[in-house]
Order: structure tokens, then C-alpha cells, then sequence
């Protein structure tokens, strides 16, 4: 018996684990009989709890991956009912569509070397949401806030409903005293600004925002944008933000008109071409699947070939099923891949971390994104680990911390006791320290992965359900529509209470802190410019007079050390009779000296009362050393020792 379209939706978009999931019994019916022995709600007859070993978040999977095993094994000892084939074992989620692409290279396990690029991104935002920038419902603090939190360079907006009094005010919404932190570029429609309309939002603190240039291809439709690239060297990049007609005849005269434009214009063939296309190319860019009017896919077919691009995210993920617009389950739950970015083929493998994303602005089309780089900009690691602040706050791992330090405080007297006896290279007091530090870090790294928002837990535990279901080959169209509606209608909610949640806590902070002279207030009233990169650094003059350039941050930190560490090394040879004499005189023009007083206290061996003191003074919110430790951790173990001394 197949199960309802109510049984299916309920199966496919309940949490696993859950009181009342439904499980599956081997001929694909609903059951909720007793689950499976690896289901979590059977954890107990087979495992007393969470291993020592691992961490919450390890402890979770494993469950999760037993109560797979467990129905997997129940569904390859069921003989097959006579009257349906056995059924697959559930699709595995398929990868998350931020991997690595062309511009990335790796350097072993864990390790990932990129070059030092810009995140540019497309989406529709289905109109401002208000008629002024001050209605509550207005998307231009959301669009802000994705572009902050993202890290966006350059957002191409479809449906932006721009003129220029609301472009006005949307650039003195952002404005910081005499600067603003946005750049905004728009094409409106020539009858109305309620209706269509594309823009270009440019992040000052991410891409250099000077010398713009702009020419409106289609007014309202297709807009051409010229800024600079990423590299710092002074080339420019073409942009064209697209929002297409929706009816084919107007689709197929829209491409047709740009490459016109393109043909008159050959010096401005675009680098990238992102947005609302309002058609797909493939059937499998459609859901229920079904080919596009021949009309628009042709003609589109003609501009993108005579200007050489690719769609990047199809090249990354040739067969997988993603979708930027979809309809709700009332609507019929429809979905298709209408927004898109295409590269120049030359540029496609200067791109990586293809993305689609639902984000928090009300609006039924998610976000497409790469990130761009050039040939000769540098290569950039992973950035050096740095202890989140709000570790400080975790009781857990203060807990662990006050142990270890207690175990090193009586590791070290033991030691001293000792005197020379225990001692060597290998154990010593400083390695003893050197240990305790790096516990203290690869705790706080583990206790900062489990410690996710339960909202950010939910939201890819749903993006996953999505992946899984539009890879799962077993589940008819109709299944797969009903389930996938409920499911983005969800992800879009929870997003959109994230983002609420965000939005409320900065106003807070901005009522609390924006008018009086602090940190916060420095930091938001700085002029924004995108950070200053090193692109290279001259490594060696070969004899035929080529100069070889070191790219790689890493190794170019390296020449910098070594250069300044040879700087008092490498000089001419002098007598050392004469160095003598050039040192005394140097120092016998130093005016202040130390006293006799000020040699006996720096002779003195540092107390307990030295180190307090040294904290008491230490600043807060200062960029830690090498260890990635703020002095602010120091001083929350200070009060704990000094509760339990007294």
C-alpha cells in the first residue's frame, strides 16, 4: 500500500529522533511501531552514553549513523513483498554546494589555500518591501546584513524598484558621518519605480569602489557596470545584473536586444552576467522537469555564445538538482534554477565555493554566489585561530581550564621539589606550560564547534533534508514537490527569525553604545576601505636579470622575518676594537640610566602580586599573540584562583 501524500510529506520533513517520526518498515509503507535498534530513541539498550573520547556533536552522528545501519540492516533481511520491488536504502545527502572549485588548491588534509579573492552574489528581492527606507518592512537592512555577514563584495539586486529619491535615502540610511559603506548603482524602469529595476551594491569594505561606470543596456532590465578588480592592479571587471521579461516572446527579444548592445559595443563584453533569467537552459533546471519555449533558450543560447560565458555553477555541479525560485505548497510548490551567474569561460577557473543559499530577506528566490579571483593575487591560508569571546562565558570549559590548571600548578611544585633531578629539554617547566596552553586551545576549538546556535543547527539540518530529497531517485514528482515546499517554506522562516534576531541585537547595542565614545562607536564611525592586500614580493634576481615573486602569504611573512631578522647581521666587517669604542659612545650619550634601586628590582623574581597587577592593567578587546589566547581568558582564571585561594 503506498503511503498518503500527508504520510509522506510527515515522513520526509520530521526530525529523525523524534517522538513521533515515522519509520519506515521494508515495503516503504508508514509504521510507528518500535524503531530500528540504532534509532536514538533505542540508544540506551545499546550504549550507556557519550564516550569520554568524544564530543557532543561526534556523539550525535554517531546516533544518527547507527539508526542508518540499523535500517539499513532491516531492510536487506526483509524479503521483498511479492507485489513491489524492494525499495533502495535512504539517499545520502549529497555535498554541501560550498566546495572548493577551480581557484582553490589544497595542501593536505585540513588545509586549504586560497587565493585572496571577492564574494559576488545575485538575487531577486522581490521589490523594497515598504514605500520608505524607515518602514518596518523594508529589505535594505536585510540586504545589508546579508552582504555583512556573507562577506559580499558586489550584490546584483533583481526587482530593486529604485529612483533616485529612494536611492537617496538608502545611501544616507548607510551613511557614517562623511562616508557611506555602500556603493549603489541602478537601472529603473522608464514608467515606474514600483515595478522591475536592477542595482549593483558594492561593499567598501570588501572592493574599491572608486571610478564607476554604468551604461543601461535595457532600462530597468539590464544594466552594464564597469568597477575595479580584485587584484589591486588597476583592471577592470563588466558586470551585467539581469532581470529578464517572464513571457517567452519578451524573453527571446530581451537577449536579442543585448546582443545588439554587445555587437555595437565590443570593448564591453562582460566578465560576469548574473540574475533573475526568468528561464532555464536544461529540463533538470525545472521541477516537475520540463524543457523551456525554444524561443528564449535560443536566442539567450546566441548572447552567451557570443560572448563566451559559462553558467559556473552547472560547470561545478553538472548533475546535481538545486533550485533559486520556488513556489509555496498553496502555489503549487514548483521550482526552478531561473537565477543564475555566468563567467567569461577564460575567468570560470579564477572562480570558487559556487553557492546557492536561502537568505533571511522575505522574498521566494535564493541566492546564487562564487567568489572571484585573479591570476597574480596571493595566496592567503586558513587565518590564524583566535579564542571566541564567548567562550568566556562557557561554564564547561572554564571547569576544564580551573582542572588542568590545578593539575599543572601541582605537576610544577612536584618538579620544584625535584630541583635539577627531573629536569631536561623534553620536561621542564616550559613545556609543562607550552601543554597546558595547547589543551586549553584544542578544548576551546571543540567546545566552540558544539557551542552553534540551535537556530544555525536547524537551518542546515533542513538544507541537508532539502539536498537529500532532490537527490532521492525513490520518490515520485509529486512527492518530492509537496515535501520540498514544506521544507524551503521552513528554512525561509527560520532564516528570516535569524536575521530578525541579529537585527534587534545591533539596534540594541546601537541605542546603548552608538552615542557615547567607545570601541563600538570607533569602529562604526571609521572610514570603510577594503583591506590593503601585499599581492608579492621580490624573492630572487636570477642572472639574466629575471625577478621571481613570491605569491604566497605565508612564505612572503617569511622573507619579511628573515629580512628584518638580518638587518643587524648583515653589515660591513669593522675591528671589534672599533665596535667596542662605537658602543660606548653611543651609550654614553643616553641621558636617563637606571638606579641601583630599579637594577635590584628587575634582579628580583617575578611574584604572584606582579602577574595581578600586569592583568589589572592588560586592555581589553586587544588582537591576542600567536597562541590566539586575549588577555581577557588570563583574567577570568586570575578571579577563579583567587575565589579558591580565599
Amino acid at each position: 500500500m503506498r503511503p498518503t501524500q500527508a504520510q509522506t510529506v510527515q515522513r520526509l520533513t520530521q526530525p529523525r529522533g523524534h517522538d513521533n517520526s515515522p519509520f519506515l518498515d521494508p515495503i516503504g509503507s508508514v509504521n510507528n511501531a518500535s524503531p530500528g535498534p540504532g534509532h536514538p530513541d533505542q540508544r540506551n539498550q545499546r550504549y550507556i552514553g557519550r564516550l569520554d573520547t568524544e564530543t557532543e556533536a561526534e556523539y550525535n552522528q554517531r546516533l544518527d549513523r547507527e539508526w542508518r545501519d540499523g535500517l539499513d540492516e532491516i531492510r536487506r533481511n526483509a524479503p521483498p513483498p511479492a507485489n513491489n520491488p524492494p525499495i533502495n536504502p535512504p539517499p545520502q545527502p549529497p555535498p554541501r554546494r560550498v566546495y572548493p572549485g577551480p581557484a582553490t588548491n589544497r595542501g593536505g588534509p585540513g588545509k586549504k589555500n586560497t587565493k585572496a579573492s571577492v564574494k559576488i552574489a545575485a538575487l531577486n528581492i522581490s521589490g523594497n518591501g515598504g514605500p520608505t527606507v524607515h518602514s518596518a518592512d523594508n529589505k535594505w537592512f536585510e540586504i545589508w546584513q546579508v552582504m555583512r555577514e556573507q562577506k559580499i563584495g558586489a550584490l546584483l539586486v533583481s526587482e530593486a524598484h529604485l529612483n533616485e529619491e529612494r536611492s537617496t535615502d538608502i545611501m544616507n540610511l548607510f551613511g557614517r558621518r562623511n562616508y557611506t559603506v555602500i556603493r549603489l548603482d541602478y537601472s529603473k524602469h522608464p514608467h515606474t519605480a514600483n515595478a522591475k529595476g536592477v542595482a549593483l551594491v558594492l561593499n567598501k569594505y570588501m572592493v574599491e569602489t572608486a571610478d564607476i561606470r554604468k551604461w543601461e543596456i535595457v532600462p530597468g532590465r539590464a544594466m552594464l557596470t564597469k568597477m575595479k578588480n580584485v587584484d589591486g592592479s588597476g583592471l577592470l571587471v563588466l558586470v551585467v545584473g539581469i532581470y529578464a521579461p517572464n513571457a517567452p516572446g519578451e524573453n527571446a527579444t530581451f537577449w536579442t536586444t543585448i546582443k545588439t548592445f554587445f555587437e555595437t559595443h565590443t570593448s564591453l563584453k562582460p566578465d560576469i552576467m548574473a540574475g533573475d533569467f526568468n528561464m532555464v537552459e536544461d529540463a533538470i533546471d525545472r521541477f516537475p522537469t520540463r524543457a523551456d519555449n525554444n524561443s528564449p533558450v535560443n536566442a539567450f543560447d546566441d548572447l552567451k555564445n557570443f560572448l563566451g560565458l559559462v553558467d559556473g555553477w552547472r560547470e561545478t555541479f553538472p548533475t546535481t538538482r538545486a533550485y533559486t525560485y520556488h513556489q509555496t505548497q498553496a502555489q503549487g510548490g514548483s521550482e526552478s534554477r531561473i537565477d543564475r551567474m555566468y563567467v567569461k569561460e577564460s575567468l570560470f577557473e579564477h572562480t570558487f565555493e559556487w553557492d546557492i543559499q536561502t537568505v533571511g530577506i522575505k522574498t521566494d528566490h535564493r541566492m546564487i554566489s562564487t567568489r572571484l579571483t585573479t591570476e597574480d593575487a596571493p595566496t592567503i591560508g586558513r587565518g590564524r585561530w583566535v579564542w571566541p569571546a564567548h567562550l568566556n562565558a562557557d561554564k564547561v570549559l572554564r571547569e576544564h581550564i580551573h582542572d588542568k590548571g590545578i593539575e599543572l600548578e601541582r605537576k610544577m611544585d612536584e618538579l620544584e621539589a625535584l630541583g635539577n633531578i627531573g629536569r631536561d629539554d623534553t620536561h621542564n617547566f616550559q613545556t609543562m606550560w607550552v601543554e597546558f596552553k595547547n589543551d586549553l586551545c584544542e578544548t576551546g576549538r571543540e567546545r566552540a564547534k558544539i557551542q552553534i546556535p540551535q537556530i544555525t543547527q536547524e537551518i542546515t539540518a533542513l538544507e541537508d533534508k532539502i539536498g537529500t530529497i532532490n537527490a532521492d531517485a525513490n520518490l515520485t514528482e509529486e512527492e518530492r514537490r509537496l515535501s520540498g515546499a514544506v521544507l524551503i517554506e521552513k528554512l525561509a522562516e527560520l532564516e528570516r527569525k535569524r536575521f530578525k534576531a541579529a537585527r534587534l541585537t545591533a539596534q540594541v547595542r546601537n541605542r546603548l553604545e552608538g552615542e557615547t565614545i567607545s570601541r563600538y562607536w570607533s569602529m562604526i564611525n571609521k572610514p570603510s576601505k577594503p583591506r590593503e592586500l601585499i599581492h608579492r614580493l621580490k624573492k630572487e634576481i636570477h642572472p639574466n636579470g629575471t625577478v621571481e615573486y613570491e605569491k604566497n602569504s605565508k612564505e612572503m611573512a617569511s622573507l619579511a622575518r628573515d629580512y628584518h631578522d638580518n638587518l643587524q647581521s648583515v653589515r660591513p666587517e669593522v675591528p671589534p676594537e672599533v665596535r667596542e669604542e662605537k658602543i660606548r659612545t653611543v651609550i654614553g650619550r643616553t641621558a636617563r640610566k637606571i638606579t641601583e634601586e630599579q637594577k635590584e628590582i628587575l634582579q628580583r623574581r617575578l611574584t604572584y602580586e606582579d602577574v595581578q597587577r600586569a592583568l589589572k592593567m592588560s586592555a581589553n578587546n586587544k588582537a591576542p599573540g600567536l597562541d590566539g589566547i586575549p588577555y581577557e581568558v588570563w583574567r577570568i582564571l586570575d578571579d577563579r584562583y583567587r575565589t579558591d585561594v580565599h
